[in-house]
């Protein structure tokens, strides 16, 4: 048995600088693991200098460097994302581009409605869909991110309060085109940005609707609170800007469609897990969600810009100096974690995930930092769809995961 380990050999000090050649080429082509694998390539530092599309970059892992990176005193999320980018994951105005007081102030709201209770109901509406008669008997890792999506779509629109009337098929569609194509170019990107004009348009109409007292918005529900919140001057938030927010609470629901297409890939290969994760055994899904989380390739790396100057390892980081949080990198790293490479649920057995190594999610807190307020719905709802995917079987169906697609998840071997 195996647990999670904080090894007493950290990473060396100080910084490997290699910002002569430019890395871009090398993350598009070996993907998620490439920044871990130069770091230990160059000696098993914790903290890289690198160029990335033409621009000198810092990045961060360990503890260490997981504190630094959420640090809002030093560091800042504006202008870290090209803009293109941001605009078709979070959205224009989101909690994602702000800092300070202004953060703390819109992700109060996130906060107190992504509550533990919210999280669990979201997934009990979830857990009846996925058994509702019209689920097939087996599914296969391929389709089942599709049907994910639909379900986790339904579930959390339900518990938001949005009108049965206003939710279609196509909804859980763009939200996970959203998500499976900002970070691309190509016809994923395109697609990405369509569904992000169709879901916004949408979720515009949902706030004016709820601003104007429609009958069918239920008073107190989360597209209520959303719609009507204010900002730090008691200003209603723009429409443009509440809408976002409403996608932000529903596309991050939606995207735990990759953690489950995941789920059903470590069942069908790895048969012993599917009696187990079958049974009513909290604490087993509560460790296997956290291990798919782990070490399954989602996040592949974070970024932010130095607000002031700061000294860390060494090196001086200068105002403005992108800098990047390596989260693929921070959760199989071989210091931090026996085994990285394997997947084992016993590791969290009994065991709380370090939240300076843990950063599947994000990281710092919940309340007042940039950790996920989402993360236990992702949780819940991993657990949900282990033990019903478990029931119901998983196909043998071969599938590839390639780990040079952002996000990747389970395709066809073709």
């Amino acid at each position: 048995m195996t647990s999670q380990t904080t090894r007493r050999n950290p990473p060396k000090a100080g910084t490997a600088e290699h910002a002569a050649i430019d890395r871009s080429a090398g993350l598009l082509r070996r993907g998620y693991s490439y920044l871990l694998d130069l770091r230990q390539r160059w000696g098993g530092y914790g903290t890289a200098e690198i160029r990335l599309l033409g621009e000198r970059t810092t990045v961060l892992s360990g503890p260490a460097g997981v504190t630094l990176f959420y640090n809002d005193a030093i560091m800042q999320r504006e202008g870290a994302l090209p803009r293109p980018l941001r605009r078709t994951l979070f959205g224009d105005g989101a909690v994602h581009g702000l800092d300070g007081d202004e953060h703390r102030h819109r992700k109060a709201m996130f906060v107190h409605l992504l509550t533990p209770s919210a999280a669990e109901e979201i997934a009990a509406t979830a857990d009846e869909i996925w058994r509702s008669p019209a689920r097939q008997a087996a599914h296969d890792p391929v389709a089942v991110f599709d049907e994910a999506a639909a379900v986790h779509c339904a579930a959390v629109c339900r518990w938001a309060g949005v009108p049965a009337n206003a939710v279609d098929r196509r909804l859980g569609r763009d939200l996970a085109a959203i998500v499976d194509g900002f970070g691309s170019i190509g016809p994923r990107y395109v697609r990405a940005r369509r569904a992000r004009r169709r879901v916004d348009r949408w979720s515009r109409r949902l706030v004016r609707r709820a601003r104007g007292g429609h009958r069918q918005v239920e008073p107190g529900s989360p597209l209520d609170v959303i719609a009507n919140y204010t900002d730090r001057q008691g200003a209603l938030l723009p429409a443009k800007v509440a809408a976002v927010e409403l996608v932000n609470v529903l596309r991050p629901t939606v995207a735990v469609a990759y953690f489950v297409a995941f789920t059903a890939h470590a069942l069908q290969t790895r048969p012993r897990l599917r009696d187990r994760m079958s049974r009513s055994d909290d604490a087993a899904h509560e460790a296997f969600a956290d291990e798919v989380r782990r070490y399954y390739p989602f996040v592949p790396m974070l970024a932010a810009r130095v607000r002031r100057e700061v000294v860390y390892q060494g090196r001086l980081l200068p105002p403005g100096r992108r800098v990047m949080l390596d989260v693929y990198g921070n959760l199989h790293d071989p210091v931090y974690w026996d085994g990285p490479d394997g997947f084992d649920i016993e590791r969290f057995a009994g065991v709380e995930p370090d939240p300076d190594v843990y950063v599947p999610q994000g990281g710092g807190e919940v309340a007042t930092g940039h950790r996920c307020p989402g993360e236990r719905v992702a949780i819940e709802l991993i657990k949900v769809a282990a033990q019903y995917l478990a029931g119901a079987g998983v196909t043998d169906v071969p599938n590839r995961i390639p780990m040079n697609r952002f996000p990747t998840r389970p395709l066809p071997l073709a």
